[in-house]
């Protein structure tokens, strides 16, 4: 007993007095923006915008991930999650009409899990998309789960055109977990973004968000 409450009592301590483990958001705060290494040409007559959406699993591809039920697989091997990013561009990089703007749940630009590959960054830099904007639904310096590790993922928006404006907009956190769970669990929000569109006269806003599927 007496070594319990010691282990105890040294987490509570590591816990309170070291940086938080967890980054927590204001309500409404800039997103972070990017841009590619290379801009590519911008269309000129074309009379339509395509937007495409997509919940790129953080570059998991099919592989059977443990916390989303359906699986018990935690961490990517380099190989896979290269194998899978390139998938992932190749396909928009060939379909018959290419995406103007990308609008992206479930994207790494830090996370162990996926080898630490900036995949806003990297999408970028392989695709047409000339501006991102990108708001972390998940920020975390160490989750002990699993080895689970650091984790940073989120929503992001791509764009041929620039981003002039890009906030993230906190929604609330799940209700039906304890304060422990609450604590290291995801913050959902809104990613909003004007975009400088110059085929068209007025502000052009693009909004994303991804919604929780498991709570109560």
């Amino acid at each position: 007993m007496k070594n319990q409450n010691f282990i105890l009592m040294l987490i509570l301590v590591l816990f309170f007095a070291c940086e938080p483990f967890v980054t927590k958001f204001n309500d409404i705060e800039d997103a972070v923006l990017y841009q590619s290494i290379d801009k590519s040409p911008l269309p000129t007559d074309q009379s339509y915008i395509k937007v495409m959406t997509w919940n790129i699993r953080f570059g998991a591809g099919r592989t059977p991930w443990k916390y989303d039920s359906c699986g018990d697989r935690v961490l990517l091997t380099d190989q896979e999650i290269q194998g899978n990013l390139n998938q992932i561009v190749d396909f928009i990089n060939t379909m018959d009409t290419i995406p103007d703007i990308l609008i992206l749940q479930e994207i790494d630009v830090l996370s162990k899990r996926s080898g630490y590959i900036d995949q806003v960054q990297w999408i970028l830099d392989n695709t047409h998309f000339n501006y991102g904007a990108y708001a972390s639904m998940w920020q975390a310096q160490f989750i002990p789960n699993d080895g689970l590790g650091m984790v940073d993922v989120g929503n992001a928006i791509l764009s041929r055109w620039n981003i002039n404006n890009a906030e993230r907009i906190q929604l609330p956190l799940r209700a039906d977990q304890s304060s422990m769970e609450q604590y290291f669990y995801l913050r959902r929000n809104i990613l909003k973004t004007k975009i400088n569109i110059d085929l068209i006269l007025s502000s052009f806003y693009v909004v994303g968000t991804h919604t929780t599927a498991f709570a109560t």
